[in-house]
């Protein structure tokens, strides 16, 4: 469904205001759409949702100015339709039950047919109405999200209430997408990652894979710990480490910039070319660049301009991509010209921005450009949560590493090995982009098939 950032809080009377904070520290994580949804007076589920970065789809004056309870939500989408027709949080047929989560259902078609007998089209949809069934059958929410995880197959951080305040937040068995928390007697806090939490001056823990976190009513004194009954081995997505993390976030303990400067100093050790200086593309190939930096003693200098009110280009709908990167990046031609420049991005997916870059610095007249990547090539679709759902879009399906060069136009290109990003990471990982081994067991053409439909 989604690769997004989730968020909730317990406690106070400004619940939702601490929700909307919490999703602007998340704003890279998502910025099609975005929504907050609320405890409202006489047992009722408000939400206010739309288009847009956090700022542009939720007006603060359509909120109440007290409210005990509330979770939000950031898009960025991986199935489903693009834009904001398909914004969370997302409240089930009879309004019961509302749920925000990040992540990919691999099985949401087939749990369709087998729980209403119809077709869905969006795993969201099918999560929230499966959890509220499940809600009617067992009443109480925990146990619905309990029995939930016995069939869900794939990638889910998520949180959802009741109309009743009944809270849970919970991680799949795997722990593929990140989620922290803080748990105390005055605030219960969620997010999707640690710095959202560190923000409003929180201190956290990171939820384990397969945790729950259980309030029966909006009143912190009465939330607690649990777990959803299985779990499996841990398996953290390795491209939250590559990108999508803001690097003063944490993910099973890993600091996400030392992870990414580790990264470079890695592919530095397999690097001779001769360049003149070492050039970051902004922001996420950043740390990465300090280490290669470091590793070569090469000096950094930051020739790639990034202009920051385009946005993510990766994270963006096909039809904005290109327009965006257009706009996205220039270069300081005075740094430039006549030097031999080693680019280091955090990764290369479809190629694009590898390709804009290299031209970019062409016309610049740089003597040489050689692109490095802190990560191994992408060869595989991701089904949990990134989109990148098809082979075909991946510049490096079936292609070899001469004929990428070519097609970014480089002088030379180089890819960071699977054995040194296992070595910076310092933990078992989900790598199937890179090796097609997956935290979850898939049928990789059928799973592609269907992840690669848009509404």
């Amino acid at each position: 469904m989604t690769m997004c950032g989730v968020a909730a809080w317990i406690g106070g009377d400004d619940a939702a205001l601490r929700v909307y904070e919490m999703l602007l520290g998340l704003q890279h994580r998502g910025q099609e759409a975005a929504g907050i949804a609320y405890l409202g007076n006489g047992n009722s589920i408000v939400v206010v949702k739309g288009c847009g970065t956090v700022t542009t789809a939720i007006n603060l004056s359509n909120i109440s100015s007290k409210t005990l309870l509330a979770i939000g939500h950031v898009r960025y989408s991986t199935s489903g339709s693009y834009g904001g027709t398909l914004a969370q949080p997302v409240t089930g047929p009879k309004k019961f039950v509302v749920v925000a989560f990040n992540g990919n259902i691999v099985n949401y078609y087939e749990l369709g047919l087998e729980f209403f007998g119809r077709e869905y089209g969006w795993d969201a949809h099918l999560l929230v109405d499966l959890i509220e069934q499940l809600y009617l059958d067992h009443g109480n929410l925990l146990d619905a999200i309990k029995e939930a995880s016995k069939v869900l197959v794939g990638a889910y951080s998520l949180v959802a209430f009741t109309a009743r305040g009944e809270f849970v937040a919970a991680r799949d068995p795997k722990g593929v997408r990140p989620l922290a928390y803080h748990l105390s007697d005055k605030v219960v806090a969620i997010a999707s990652e640690t710095a959202a939490l560190e923000e409003q001056g929180l201190y956290w823990k990171e939820m384990g894979n397969g945790m729950a976190i259980y309030c029966p009513t909006p009143n912190p004194r009465e939330c607690y710990v649990d777990h959803l009954g299985w779990r499996g081995d841990p398996r953290p997505c390795v491209f939250e480490y590559i990108y999508f993390l803001r690097p003063d976030s944490f993910f099973e303990g890993v600091e996400a910039h030392r992870a990414r400067v580790k990264m470079g100093f890695e592919l530095a050790k397999i690097d001779d070319v001769e360049a003149d200086i070492v050039a970051p593309v902004p922001d996420s190939g950043r740390s990465a660049a300090i280490g290669y930096s470091a590793g070569r003693g090469i000096l950094l200098d930051e020739v790639i301009y990034l202009n920051r009110y385009v946005g993510r280009v990766f994270i963006s709908p096909p039809s904005e991509r290109n327009v965006k990167l257009s706009r996205k990046f220039g270069v300081v031609k005075s740094s430039v010209k006549g030097r031999r420049i080693v680019v280091v991005d955090d990764s290369i997916v479809r190629g694009i921005t590898a390709k804009k870059i290299t031209s970019l610095l062409r016309r610049a007249e740089a003597r040489a450009v050689h692109y490095r990547s802190a990560s191994p090539p992408v060869r595989y679709p991701c089904f949990f949560g990134i989109d990148f759902p098809s082979r075909r879009e991946l510049v490096a399906y079936g292609r070899t590493v001469e004929e990428i060069k070519s097609v970014i136009g480089a002088d030379t290109l180089l890819y960071n090995t699977v054995k040194a990003l296992k070595k910076c990471v310092g933990r078992p990982t989900c790598m199937g982009c890179f090796t097609s081994e997956y935290a979850y067991p898939i049928n990789l053409s059928k799973a592609e098939k269907l992840f690669s439909k848009r509404m």
